[in-house]
């Protein structure tokens, strides 16, 4: 499938020699590159001073890279990527194979978001905040001392702008056009209120495009962007040591959303479905394979509406003192979601979500960080967050009747196959309240001016209740016809058992109707309609993370280090249906772990203009979360162990003047060491397991590169042309931990390019630039998630990525 471990190492090797000899031979006489100031480890530093393994992303390099949207992060980050299987709201986000697989809107990605050091929990609310920035930081590897649980991948840190008190403010406004219609609009402004003491900006975003994904048939399209944000910032200087600053932030979507590409996999070995020649088709004999669609075009007859809504608060206050300060960060958050999908991409009723949920979350962080002259210092705080989200999930399953020749031709195929004859809806509610609890502290050592020592400890309480949780059936009216939990009679959570089933059988029930009736009576298990809760459950954690890092200078330009460190994501029940009995060890999955080893280095050359930063890991991955699609159930998982062998590389080099250089290279080598699920092509068989120790990690990519680069065509006395090309290559990689076993094969992604570009005019006093994009080039045709549906539905269900796309953009600063 892929190439093999050794071209990989070549070919990253090759690559990186080649840009630093290039790079060597012309940087005598260039000047050198920006320093990066990060806040990732609480205080402000250089990004080449700290020994992890950070990027960080100023404004002025967002413009330039034409970051548009979350899904922009990843860019020009080794080992990361970002996919966006609902557009710009909800952005999923992979580091060094570390990634979430599972789409319930309850669980928590981790890789932890983070908005001026506040947490978002809920995935729908990360991508509401992409406006008005100051910076971005990108963290590899598990966060367990400083950030704590949900950051075993990593931690993206969103610094948004604060107003000064410098006088010379910092107003823009910016505007552009695009593809499919898209326009776009961005402002802030600031001022000083009261001289030295207050001063405050506003800044908004509006962001809209008739979508890329084309129904035919229909006169609008769908994958819709529809954004609009408003962010109130406060500087308040209350005295010569004590200072605040209130951000208040109200955003939201209300678009199409994007539907699925259908691939049909139920064969029906030669019986000749007219127009069908090879025989394919899902559970209602459909197949898109026949329609001669286009690769973004669909013929789903149920695109709905995709709407979310964040309003966030984030007061941070600090007590300055000479040698310490004292921080508190408070945080408030409502967000909710709403999606009406077409699950099944499809003109039928096959199987179509609607998604609904809202949380309401808070935080506050206190803490002391000092500033001694001595060899120590330290950063020591205490946490508390707390999470009340409530989520409604509609499951309209077989609104049509199946296909006969399917459960004739293939008796087996279809298990539970008479009850889809009228089965209806599943109508899915819980609530899950969340509190952590947590104190902290990372001491630094500097035992010479060259060699230092980090030592990190945190202790969290986790408290995870399942407060209510109902699941019933209804009509595809919307009537109610009864509850699977609670009133179920038979013991466990299942919506139906599963009788022995001939072909005969199939055919009298098909042509008998009493006979029909009998089998569904006994076939179905609920118990009468009601909207009480199943038995509350409750899961109380209680975890150490850490961390306990070396690092040498061999000079101001050249730094080594060594870390061991501790992660870990808190456990969650399951947010989809599922159908086993539910004690807590079935309904809950396990916190995951990671135990990580990495060594790196961070170097300066050439006189500060080539940068390079490398680093080399290995992890230990224990019950690993991710969802696991059996039949129509969803089981959210534990894997018993996996591990992750990586490396990755970051060149800048400031060549000339004009030209400026960027390249990134990762490799990864993943497998599950321990790993039994279903055997999900014999779904009635609940016992069947299938070990898939050996196999590939989800989204987790051998090899991914990235180039950039920024040039300055045109130089004048009035201003300057400069063009900025970048790319990224993502390798092979697999949406499933099954791989290529039990007619999982398809649920994966080929090796594939995106290739990018900016020609952009700057005025010399920088009062304006305008500009022209265009992303995806060369219009690759590629997805970004995948899920085998064949069990229960007949098909493959992917989101692609997005097309080509286009525009201009102007921007004035004042």
């Amino acid at each position: 499938m892929a190439r093999s471990k050794l071209t990989r190492q070549i070919f990253l090797n090759t690559t990186l020699c080649s840009l630093t000899l290039l790079t060597a031979s012309y940087v005598i006489a260039a000047p050198a590159l920006e320093e990066v100031l990060v806040t990732a480890q609480k205080r402000s530093e250089s990004a080449q001073d700290i020994p992890i393994a950070v990027t960080g992303v100023s404004a002025d390099m967002l413009d330039k890279l034409g970051f548009r949207n979350a899904n922009d992060v990843s860019a020009q980050v080794p080992n990361m990527q970002v996919s966006g299987p609902y557009g710009d709201v909800q952005p999923i986000f992979s580091i060094r194979g570390v990634s979430m697989s599972d789409y319930s809107s309850n669980q928590a990605s981790p890789i932890g978001v983070y908005v001026d050091e506040a947490y978002l929990g809920p995935v729908y609310s990360h991508g509401a905040n992409f406006f008005d920035i100051e910076r971005l930081e990108v963290l590899r590897g598990p966060q367990g001392t400083l950030y704590g649980k949900n950051t075993t991948g990593g931690a993206i840190n969103i610094i948004t702008r604060t107003p000064g008190f410098s006088g010379e403010g910092s107003t823009y406004i910016k505007g552009g056009i695009g593809s499919y219609n898209a326009t776009s609009l961005e402002a802030g402004t600031e001022a000083v209120l009261i001289d030295d003491v207050l001063a405050a900006r506003i800044s908004g975003s509006l962001k809209r495009d008739e979508g890329y994904a084309e129904v035919v048939g229909q006169d609008t399209n769908a994958a819709q962007t529809d954004f609009q944000g408003l962010r109130l910032s406060l500087n308040w200087i209350i005295n010569d040591k004590l200072d605040a600053i209130l951000k208040i932030t109200k955003s939201g979507n209300d678009s199409l959303s994007t539907p699925v590409r259908h691939e049909a996999r139920t064969d029906l070995r030669g019986t000749g479905l007219e127009g069908n020649s090879n025989g394919f088709i899902d559970y209602i004999g459909y197949s898109s394979g026949t329609r001669n669609l286009d690769f973004h075009e669909t013929e789903a007859n149920r695109i709905g509406a995709l709407i979310t809504n964040t309003e966030l608060t984030v007061l941070t206050m600090n007590y300055n003192a000479d040698n310490y300060t004292i921080t508190s960060v408070s945080s408030y958050m409502d967000a909710d979601y709403y999606q009406m999908a077409d699950t099944d991409g499809s003109p039928n009723g096959l199987l179509e979500i609607t998604w609904s949920s809202d949380s309401v979350s808070f935080s506050q962080d206190l803490r002391f960080t000092s500033n001694f002259d001595g060899m120590f210092n330290i950063i020591a705080g205490v946490y508390y967050g707390s999470e009340d989200l409530y989520m409604q999930n509609i499951y309209d399953i077989f609104d049509q009747i199946p296909d006969v020749r399917v459960g004739i031709a293939e008796p087996d195929a279809i298990p539970i196959f008479p009850y889809l004859l009228d089965f209806g809806m599943i109508d899915q509610r819980l609530e899950t309240k969340k509190t952590t609890a947590a104190v902290y502290t990372q001491m630094r050592f500097d035992f010479t001016a060259n060699f230092g020592m980090d030592f990190g400890l945190r202790y969290t309480e986790d408290d995870s209740t399942l407060s209510y949780l109902n699941i019933s059936r209804l009509g595809n009216d919307g009537s109610p016809r009864g509850s699977y939990v609670p009133g179920n009679t038979t013991g466990t959570d299942n919506a139906w058992i599963t009788l022995p089933l001939t072909t005969f059988d199939l055919q009298n029930l098909l042509t008998n109707p009493t006979a029909l009736t009998n089998y569904l009576q006994a076939g179905y298990t609920h118990g009468p309609y009601t909207l009480d809760s199943a038995p509350r459950l409750d899961a109380p954690e209680q975890e150490f993370t850490g961390k306990l890092g070396l690092d040498y200078r061999f000079n101001d330009d050249l730094m080594v280090y060594g870390s061991v460190s501790r992660g870990y994501r808190a456990g969650s029940y399951n947010g989809g249906v599922y159908y086993q009995p539910r004690p807590i060890e079935t309904a809950y999955a396990s916190p995951e772990f990671i135990d990580a080893y990495e060594v790196g280095f961070k170097a300066d050359m050439a006189e500060g203009s080539v940068r390079l930063n490398g680093a080399a890991f290995l992890y230990d991955y224990t019950n690993q979360q991710f969802i696991n699609v059996v039949g129509i159930s969803n089981f959210l998982e534990n894997a018993g162990g996996s591990q992750i062998l990586g490396a990755e590389l970051e060149l800048w080099a400031r060549v000339t003047e004009r030209l400026t250089l960027q390249a990134a290279a990762g490799i990864l080598e993943t497998e599950y060491t321990e790993l039994s699920l279903a055997n999900t092509q014999t779904i009635a068989d609940q016992e069947d397991r299938v070990d898939l120790s050996g196999n590939e990690l989800i989204s987790a990519p051998k090899l991914n590169v990235s180039f950039s680069a920024d040039y300055d065509l045109l130089i004048t006395e009035y201003g300057y042309l400069s063009v900025n090309a970048n790319a990224n290559f993502q390798d092979d990689q697999w949406f499933s931990a099954y791989n290529d076993q039990f007619g999982y094969e398809n649920i994966r992604q080929e090796a594939y390019w995106l290739y990018n570009g900016r020609l952009s005019w700057y005025s010399n006093d920088g009062s304006y630039s305008v500009s022209v994009w265009g992303k995806n080039l060369l219009d690759e045709e590629y997805d970004s998630y995948a899920i085998n549906l064949q069990a229960g539905f007949g098909f493959d269900y992917y989101l692609p990525g997005q097309p080509r796309t286009y525009g201009a953009e102007v921007q004035f600063k004042f």
